[in-house]
Formats: structure tokens, C-alpha cells, sequence
């Protein structure tokens, strides 16, 4: 059984932003006490033990890091989750309030408790769990310095409690949605927490606004996906990309409400990929085919549209009456995806540069 004491120590005061110095000072101890404790030159006694622990807001078995208390702490946390898994939440109620009083500064102990509430609550629409469960989560935050998890943070601990809100206080659940919203993650959340509340134009503005940003998210992950499937360079992985390419162009043309906007930049950017496809397949005429209407999609968009999306999107339900957009291209698709092929696209590792070339020349010499 191995005593940490030393570092566990070190690393709180650092937490804390505390010198040596002034730990000794709230403590009423010498520096050169806290020095020896945390060099693991000498030991607290029992008393001071207790003092540490409550002043930094840990068990004293989480201040001393028993590897044996790390370990039941460990099995704890399985037994609740395996009884969770089970739908035993009455078994796994038990576990966690008696974990609770041996550990109440645990993290561990605290978040999987919480967890097991919130499952449960939503599992059985049960208010009183969820509001449980609220309580621990926000206890949790407190002990967040213990959590190794880098799945759990104080943002997903914040948005688990926005959800369970929704169960029994819609307008606490908004307010805690809208306050850790970053990037829109919340959008749909907030969609269906307003119509619940019978709020039905801000269902459609936060709507409007996810499907928005789900939509040219997908459309650039895919981007992505399609030149890494190419530049692996096998026939399977190309005809993949093409047929992400051709599902692309099949979305895109489900989301415009006319025929060029700003959609359309991207609409011809695909164009212009499915020609570097073909032409690694061989495919010399229907390269040529596809760069030419890339090239005129390019040019129809750049004389008649602009990048406010709110003129070309289908399902367009938000507050704003216009909503611009900024991406890579600028404001000319001509220029943009002659610039991206070369400043983007031709310096990533794999792909083949002669066609590239070979794609900006013809681009280059079609004139419409």
C-alpha cells in the first residue's frame, strides 16, 4: 500500500495557485513543515491530516492516494455502472448513497452518481432524479481537478445539467443551453426545449440555425474525407469518394431554394472534384466534362448571388433576414476554387499533382 501524500500535496497547493509560503501562513506551520510533507521528508500528524483535507476539499484517503482506496474506488464505480447497464437503478441508488458518505469528495464517485441519476431519470421521467442528479453534477465541477477523463469536462458536465432541466423546468434548461452553447452544439436541444414550451418561432429560429451548421459542417468534413480516400489510391477508395461526391451534389441541391447562391460554390467546388476523381481513374473525358461544369457553375454564381445564405437556403426559418457567410473561396467562386486547388489542395501529402495542374490549366483556358 503505497502513500502519495507528497505529490498529491504539491499538486493541490499548485491548484490553488499557493507558494510554500503561504500554505504555511494559513496553516500556522513553518515553510519548512510543508517543504518536508511535500519533499515526503515527514508525515502530518492526524490532526493536520484533517485540516488539509477539509481545507483543500478532498477525503483524507484522496489526500494520503491509497492505491487500495484508488482501487475500491475503481470497483465502486464499475458496480454502479454494470447496475445502470442493467436498468437495476434501485441496486445502484444503494451503491452510490453509501459511496456518498465514504467518499463525498470524490470525483469519480460524485459524476458516476450523478450519471446513474440522470440516466434514470430520463429512462423513467422521474423529476426527482433529475433534479438529484443536477445537484451532483454541480457538485462534480467542484472536484473537477481529480477528473483524468478527457471526455469530461466542465462543458459536458454543464450540458448533461441543461438536459435534465428540460425534464421539469424548460426555462432553466434554455437559460443553461444558451450559456454553454458554443458553436451551436445546443441548437437542437433549445429546438425542442421551445416547443415544449409552445414557443414555436424560436423553435424555428434555433432550428434553422443547427440545421445550418450541421449542414456546411457535414458538407466540409466530407470535403475532407472524399481527397483522404483518394490519396489512399486504391479503386475501391476513389469510386467511394465519387460516391460521396455524387450524395453531396444530391444534398445540395435538396437545401437551395434557387438555382445559383451560395450553395452553388460549393455545388461547383464538387464539380471540380469529381474531375480529379475521374481523371485518377483514368477518365480523361469526364474529367474535362465535370471541370467545365464546375467552371460555369462558378461563373453563374459569381454574376448573380452573393454569400448570404438566407437567399439560398431551403427551410430558412431564422430571425435574421440575412445571414453571411465566410469561407476559404471568398467572395468570387471563379478566383476561390482556383486559389483553393492551389494554395489547399496541391500541397497536402498524396495527392496527385500533375492532374491538379493538369485541371487548372483547363479551368484556366474555358471561357464562358
Amino acid at each position: 500500500m503505497q502513500l502519495k501524500l507528497h505529490d498529491n500535496l504539491k499538486k493541490l497547493r499548485k491548484e490553488k495557485g499557493l507558494t510554500q509560503e503561504k500554505l504555511a501562513e494559513i496553516l500556522d506551520v513553518s515553510v519548512g513543515a510543508v517543504s518536508k510533507w511535500e519533499n515526503n521528508n515527514n508525515t502530518p500528524d492526524i490532526e493536520m491530516l484533517a485540516i488539509l483535507a477539509d481545507f483543500f476539499d478532498v477525503s483524507i484517503d484522496t489526500l494520503l492516494g491509497y492505491d487500495l482506496s484508488s482501487k475500491r474506488i475503481k470497483d465502486i464505480v464499475s458496480a454502479i455502472n454494470k447496475k445502470v447497464e442493467a436498468h437495476r437503478f434501485k441496486e445502484a441508488e444503494a451503491i452510490c448513497k453509501d459511496a456518498l458518505v465514504r467518499y463525498p469528495h470524490d470525483f469519480s464517485i460524485i459524476y458516476t452518481s450523478a450519471m446513474m441519476l440522470y440516466i434514470k431519470a430520463f429512462e423513467n421521467k422521474d423529476d426527482d432524479a433529475a433534479k438529484r442528479s443536477i445537484e451532483l453534477f454541480e457538485s462534480a465541477i467542484s472536484f473537477l481537478s481529480q477528473n483524468d477523463n478527457p471526455e469530461i469536462n466542465e462543458f459536458t458536465i454543464n450540458l448533461n445539467i441543461a438536459t435534465a432541466y428540460a425534464l421539469f423546468d424548460e426555462k432553466k434548461a434554455i437559460k443553461k443551453l444558451k450559456e454553454n452553447n458554443f458553436a451551436g452544439v445546443n441548437d437542437a436541444m433549445m429546438a425542442l426545449t421551445y416547443l415544449k414550451m409552445g414557443e414555436i418561432d424560436e423553435s424555428l429560429n434555433s432550428a434553422t440555425s443547427g440545421l445550418i451548421r450541421n449542414l456546411f459542417g457535414l458538407l466540409n468534413s466530407a470535403s475532407y474525407m472524399m481527397i483522404a480516400l483518394s490519396a489512399k489510391g486504391d479503386v475501391k477508395d476513389i469510386d467511394s469518394s465519387l460516391e460521396l461526391c455524387e450524395d453531396l451534389l444530391m444534398i445540395i441541391q435538396m437545401f437551395k431554394n434557387k438555382e445559383y447562391g451560395y450553395l452553388s460554390k460549393y455545388e461547383a467546388l464538387y464539380q471540380v472534384t469529381k474531375a480529379y476523381l475521374y481523371a485518377l481513374k483514368g477518365d480523361d473525358k469526364k474529367m474535362e466534362q465535370y471541370v467545365k461544369e464546375g467552371k460555369n457553375i462558378a461563373v453563374l454564381y459569381d454574376k448573380s448571388s452573393s454569400n448570404d445564405i438566407a437567399k439560398n437556403m431551403k427551410f430558412y426559418y431564422s430571425k435574421k433576414d440575412s445571414l453571411i457567410a465566410f469561407d476559404s473561396l471568398g467572395e468570387s467562386a471563379v478566383a476561390g476554387i482556383e486559389k483553393t486547388i492551389n494554395e489547399q489542395v496541391l500541397v497536402l501529402p498524396g495527392t496527385d499533382k500533375s492532374i491538379l495542374k493538369n485541371i487548372l490549366d483547363i479551368w484556366k483556358s474555358i471561357k464562358l
